[in-house]
């Protein structure tokens, strides 16, 4: 058995990662994760996000929501919400790219981490 003495798992964890950076980290549900989402969409700030991708391999990104500078007249052909997706602006590759919420690792805003629990 490990030693747990002076763990508090309610708590967040907070890596030190130089003298003047502190990243804390967060466990949130999948739920929480999408509500937490949906304000970014109000924000407009950049955010970092990882996840699985469909073929089985991990994508980490700096996104956005609202950039409508590549937007080309043709409109999307399906509605991402009904396949519980995210549309983002991914802003090193200038392209955009969706987030499936069931395979979302964390995100990172506002310089704390949240993890998806399963």
């Amino acid at each position: 058995m490990g030693d747990t003495r002076g763990v508090c798992y309610n708590a967040p964890l907070i890596n030190k990662l130089n003298n003047n950076q502190i990243n804390y980290i967060m466990m949130i549900t999948k739920k929480q994760a999408q509500h937490l989402l949906s304000k970014m969409k109000d924000d407009n700030r950049m955010f970092s996000v990882s996840f699985i991708k469909k073929n089985g391999d991990r994508r980490t990104m700096l996104a956005r929501f609202g950039v409508t500078k590549y937007l080309k007249n043709k409109g999307a052909r399906y509605n991402p919400a009904d396949y519980d997706l995210f549309t983002v602006f991914d802003m090193n590759k200038q392209s955009y790219r969706s987030i499936p919420m069931n395979r979302l690792l964390w995100l990172r805003t506002k310089g704390k981490r949240y993890y998806v629990s399963k």
